[in-house]
């Protein structure tokens, strides 16, 4: 299982690293629909690396799959920098965390129906981000993004994404949410 796979990232720089990340975020409701699919996918074969997850409020227990509830910022920079895969919920900071990265991310947005949300924000969020990310809407179908990412990720626009694109980005959000949270 700890055999290093090496890829070149969207920047040209070599991504060797024998593990997966996922972030749920924060947010108080579960999203098991996640955790429990990296699990049975690492159980399956599917994924033979190890997978480390910030599992938030996660009521599963992964036999196959690190969990961690909450990661000091540093450190989730840290598991960023060093993932070959990101697997991230629909949060907006998670995503541009990941781009920042030089990692196109799967995003698999948290779901109102499966009660992981108040909405479906993220669903819509995701679906504007469709043309720089790999979203993941059904959960049977993360295997075959997971199989087929380096293939997928080709086909994703190169001047779209990016980390110099992402820090803009997360510098207008921060921007924004702090004139928001003065008012």
């Amino acid at each position: 299982m700890g055999r290093s796979t090496c890829l070149l990232s969207r920047s040209g720089k070599p991504r060797c690293c024998p593990l997966i990340l996922a972030t749920v975020g924060t947010h108080e409701d579960p999203f098991n629909r996640l955790l429990d699919e990296l699990d049975s996918l690492v159980e399956g074969g599917v994924i033979s690396e190890p997978v480390i997850c910030q599992s938030g409020y996660c009521t599963s227990t992964p036999k196959h799959v690190e969990c961690h509830k909450q990661l000091p910022f540093d450190s989730l920079q840290e598991l960023m920098s060093q993932a070959r895969l990101i697997i991230t919920h629909g949060g907006p900071a998670s995503i541009m965390q990941a781009l920042a990265h030089g990692v196109i991310p799967i995003v698999v947005p948290r779901q109102a129906d499966f009660g992981e949300h108040v909405d479906n924000h993220q669903c819509r969020f995701a679906e504007k981000m469709s043309d720089r990310v790999l979203t993941v809407f059904d959960i049977a179908d993360l295997e075959s993004t997971i199989r087929e990412y380096a293939d997928r990720i080709k086909a994703l626009p190169t001047t779209d994404a990016g980390p110099e694109r992402a820090k803009v980005f997360a510098g207008k959000l921060d921007t924004l949410c702090w004139e928001v949270l003065s008012r």
